[in-house]
């Protein structure tokens, strides 16, 4: 459901450039599946803060394959759930966004 914007990522590169256009189609798809909405809403503004954070600025390839390996492991949980209860939904959601701050911090 959500590896989409993997491949979108990839197709695009993996640079900055790359995560805007994530950010744009997951927000996108959020108003399209309203029942995912928020895992959409999460993995666009993971996007968005990668490029605010990165935009303008040297970017070395260790960088880019670390974020890239976290954003793939955050789709993957959020994957594995997507047709589960909500209540699954939910636990997973909150353990992919407290992972994701602990390693922003």
């Amino acid at each position: 459901m959500y590896t989409f914007l993997l491949d979108l990522i990839t197709e695009k590169g993996r640079g900055i450039h790359a995560y805007a256009a994530a950010s744009k189609a997951a927000f996108a798809r959020a108003l399209e599946e309203p029942d995912h909405a928020t895992a959409f809403y999460f993995l666009a503004t993971t996007a968005e803060n990668f490029v605010e954070r990165h935009e303008r600025q040297p970017l070395s390839g260790e960088e880019l394959d670390r974020n890239f390996t976290a954003f793939q492991d955050d789709i993957r949980a959020l994957d594995a759930v997507a047709q589960a209860d909500k209540a699954k939904q939910l636990e997973t959601l909150n353990t992919v966004v407290t992972a994701r701050i602990a390693r922003n911090l």
